[in-house]
């Protein structure tokens, strides 16, 4: 089971790089003509005018392109500072990037755990969903009381707002509690909010679903209705599930090779 909630929570973390980023500021209409057009040097010169001008969208932006080398030389160090500046004039999703790269050692930086959460802390802190749900998961994975109530009062508000991702948090928090009390609610709880995040196409929910029809720890195994989800999120170019789907295939052919016996008490039917 730990394993089991371990993978699921992956899932969500990873899931969070699809989040969708703050709504696009009008004065980007002609920094978006430029990269409709492909000129890139000319978008990038335009955003350096909006980022003097203390406008914290466009220097996020200045700090993708200087990433990417789109436009101007790709600089990594750069690109840090220019994350930094978006950060520290207010745009959340520059310090959830930091977070990410500190986390994973991106853009040249090392791997350093404490800075990925200072910087998550700050993203969530500014209003952003998807920092404050990765800032519970990490707290979950505490295995503290102190830490337990701690992520779930972060979660509260945005699953009262219906945030799919803060719902999905609590739902796999709720299974493993219900393990570890053995107590049946929480687990039942926790999969009735999976299957209707599921059944609202919510990915990361389609993703866990898939996973628990695999192991069976959870749920009965039913390799074939988990071969349909991966298979779905396959053609949707989801991350992972090209990978889960290989290993349901692998699984099905062992057991066509190898079909369960039947119970010897069982009769056959005339």
């Amino acid at each position: 089971m730990k394993k089991t909630l371990c993978a699921l929570l992956v899932t969500l973390s990873s899931m969070s790089l699809f989040a969708e980023a703050p709504a696009v500021d009008p004065a980007f209409s002609k920094v978006q003509q430029l990269i409709q057009a492909k000129d890139f040097t000319n978008a990038y010169k335009e955003l350096e005018q909006l980022s003097k001008a203390g406008n914290s969208q466009a220097t996020y932006n200045l700090a993708y392109l200087t990433q990417t080398g789109q436009g101007t030389k790709q600089d990594n160090k750069k690109a840090v500072e220019l994350y930094q500046q978006a950060g520290n004039k207010g745009y959340p999703i520059a310090n959830y990037v930091l977070a990410q790269n500190y986390a994973s050692g991106g853009l040249g930086l090392t791997k350093d755990a404490a800075k990925a959460r200072q910087y998550l802390e700050k993203a969530s802190s500014q209003g952003f969903d998807d920092a404050t749900v990765e800032l519970a998961v990490i707290l979950f994975a505490e295995g503290k009381d102190s830490s337990d109530k701690q992520a779930l009062q972060k979660l509260d508000p945005l699953i009262k707002k219906g945030n799919y991702a803060a719902i999905h948090a609590k739902a796999l928090y709720d299974i493993s509690q219900g393990f570890k009390t053995k107590k049946e609610a929480p687990v039942k709880q926790g999969l009735a909010s999976i299957q209707s995040l599921a059944q609202k196409g919510y990915i990361p929910a389609l993703m866990a679903a898939g996973n628990m029809y695999v192991n069976g720890n959870i749920v009965p195994q039913n390799l074939p209705e988990a071969k349909k989800i991966f298979e779905a999120l396959s053609k949707q170019n989801i991350p992972q599930a090209k990978e889960s789907l290989d290993v349901v295939n692998k699984l099905l052919a062992d057991q066509a090779k190898n079909p369960p016996k039947p119970a010897p008490n069982a009769k056959a039917k005339s």
